[in-house]
């Protein structure tokens, strides 16, 4: 992913994070836009701030308005601090439901 542009690079209708992503755009951008689509559904459920998030699992608030704007691709490290600080799932691991690779446009 190093040579990948950030996630949001890829949109081509819509705003980040409710947008349609390029089709040809790569795996991890669509495993970015759904992990920033399900961290504020986690926020908006649980109603926390991103200032409460951050408090919770040890991230900088930046850190996370990043991941929920697009701009970043975060590492193992800062998923398993805000799966395990928000007790959610977070990872979309589903977008692997065809042979081959993640699912296209959602």
């Amino acid at each position: 992913m190093r040579s990948d542009e950030v996630p949001r690079h890829y949109v081509v209708s819509g705003r980040w994070p409710k947008a349609e992503l390029a089709p040809d755009c790569p795996a991890g951008a669509r495993y970015g836009l759904e992990l920033a689509r399900r961290l504020m559904a986690e926020m908006t459920l649980q109603g926390l701030t991103q200032r409460d998030v951050a408090a919770r699992s040890g991230i900088g608030q930046a850190t996370i308005g990043r991941i929920t704007r697009g701009e970043v691709y975060p590492d193992l490290a800062t998923l398993a601090r805000l799966e395990t600080s928000l007790h959610a799932r977070l990872y979309p691991a589903d977008l692997l439901d065809v042979p081959g690779g993640p699912a296209g446009p959602s």
